[in-house]
């Protein structure tokens, strides 16, 4: 919803070789869950049972990573011998408060060195619908000025290549090396399997290396039973550093049956009712949980115009044999969209939310997600979401426990 993203949709067919980078070691580690960032100890000897270092141990250390994974250059280490250095990490959240004990030690060594192409971090569920708006991730690159993200009709013809793929469909820019991933505009409608790959950019254009490996997106339209149609709480992410890409943090993971995620970052609710049928027909679903408004409440929108988009998307759902069901919008925390994003927050927000919620409540289906969110003055508690708009994994464990709660109650759906 409020990601900040930096790209721009352009062409850009890469032609030369690209270089390789000597003297740099990239570190990947398990995906905590709800890390905002991570702390990195290089030492130069196991330190174990979460013991703290003392300065003599340290050759290295930093909190500035927020991917699960890292490429460093090895000067950073003052000559040390890499086979004599061990690293260890652990979670942190906003305030640098650690979410989880460091990892044991693991000898830094078995890092990769001089990697060659970008490492991907996208996953996606075994027999998990692929989301209409893709979003690409990866660890980022050493000395990346830009990103080029490839999507493709088939796999290239010269995998891990610099040159771009007689298979391109389109390629966007990614500006700022700090990047680590990307949201694709585009809706993918149109049935087949597409594939998508990023290459890493130095300053000049020139390639860093190759493109990483090419990861298929699988696209199946037709009819489907279950959708979920919405913004950026829909869509997915979390945790600040989290983007749609892990799917922990997409409610409809928590769900026991396939449901194919509509939702697409940033939407208000007028947005949704303009891309209806462009997003949502080409699926036909039989049910479609609706869950939107957030970013128009949130935005200065009075809760009497959400609901007119709400009851007009209600209505183009009946003429075309769907059946919407509706969840109440959640709290948001104004304080903390204003420190993570530095965004305000509309001053009646709780008003017009509550306007909006009263009708949601009123419909043939609704499902409860405010209250279960809600702290006892209305608000999104931290602890549900760190940037006070998106709910990370136990928020979204909880929408998901509401609707199957929903379904159990309502045999006839």
């Amino acid at each position: 919803m409020l990601r900040i993203i930096f790209f721009s949709l352009a062409l850009f067919l890469v032609t030369v070789n690209g270089y390789a980078q000597n003297d740099k070691i990239q570190l990947v580690w398990h995906n905590a869950e709800d890390a905002v960032m991570y702390e990195l100890e290089v030492a130069n000897c196991p330190i174990k049972n979460n013991k703290k270092a003392s300065a003599k141990q340290i050759v290295y250390s930093t909190t500035k990573i927020s991917t699960p994974g890292i490429e460093l250059n090895t000067a950073l280490f003052k000559g040390e011998k890499l086979k004599k250095l061990y690293y260890r990490v652990r979670p942190l959240d906003l305030d640098k408060n650690p979410r989880a004990a460091f990892s044991n030690p693991i000898a830094l060594s078995k890092g990769v060195l001089n990697p060659d192409k970008p490492t991907i971090t996208s996953s996606l569920k075994k027999n998990h619908p692929l989301p209409l708006y893709p979003v690409y991730s990866w660890i980022p690159v050493l000395g990346a000025d830009s990103y080029e993200v490839e999507i493709l009709s088939a796999p290239p013809e010269k995998p891990n290549g610099t040159e771009a793929s007689k298979y391109r469909i389109r390629s966007s820019i990614l500006q700022g090396g700090f990047g680590f991933d990307y949201y694709d505009t585009h809706a993918y409608v149109e049935p087949g399997t597409f594939y998508w790959r990023v290459l890493a950019l130095d300053e000049n254009k020139k390639p860093i290396g190759k493109y990483s490996d090419a990861s298929p997106l699988t696209v199946k339209t037709g009819s489907r039973k279950w959708a979920v149609f919405g913004d950026s709480i829909t869509h997915g992410g979390g945790a600040i550093s989290n983007p749609p890409s892990d799917d922990r943090f997409e409610y409809v993971s928590y769900l026991p049956f396939p449901v194919k995620n509509l939702g697409r970052s940033g939407d208000t609710s007028e947005a949704m009712v303009e891309r209806f049928e462009h997003d949502v027909l080409p699926f036909k679903p039989q049910y479609l949980f609706i869950l939107g408004g957030t970013n128009s409440i949130r935005g200065g929108v009075s809760g009497e115009e959400v609901i007119e988009s709400l009851e007009s998307l209600r209505e183009k759902c009946e003429e075309n044999g769907i059946t919407p069901i509706f969840l109440t919008v959640p709290p948001v925390n104004p304080e903390r969209i204003q420190r993570v994003f530095d965004q305000s927050t509309a001053d009646n927000w709780q008003v017009e939310l509550a306007k909006v919620n009263e009708f949601i409540r009123n419909q043939p289906y609704a499902i409860e997600i405010y209250s279960l969110l809600a702290d006892e003055n209305g608000i999104l508690p931290v602890k549900y979401a760190q940037d006070g708009l998106h709910p990370d994994i136990s928020g979204k464990k909880i929408m998901a426990d509401s609707i199957k709660s929903f379904l159990k109650n309502h045999p006839e759906l």
